[in-house]
């Protein structure tokens, strides 16, 4: 199973602390984000379709079990 982590301090500083910290372990990514305005927008980079839908059915099902171990923190 993936492994949830909240990013902090904050939703947008802590992201990019994340992303720097990582930046050389990262290989391939499916994240989708909310928009001031409502949107929402996908990125991703991967190597092919199935692996893309897999990373988004591993987070899917972590946050359910996030959620289910009541672990799940908004901001």
């Amino acid at each position: 199973m993936g492994k949830v982590e909240r990013v902090f301090p904050g939703a947008v500083n802590g992201l990019i602390n994340w992303i720097e910290q990582n930046f050389h372990e990262i290989d391939s990514y499916v994240t989708t984000f909310k928009m001031k305005d409502g949107t929402l927008k996908t990125i991703y980079l991967n190597e092919s379709y199935p692996e893309a839908i897999g990373m988004t059915e591993i987070a899917k099902e972590s946050l359910h079990q996030t959620a289910k171990d009541d672990a799940f923190v908004t901001k």
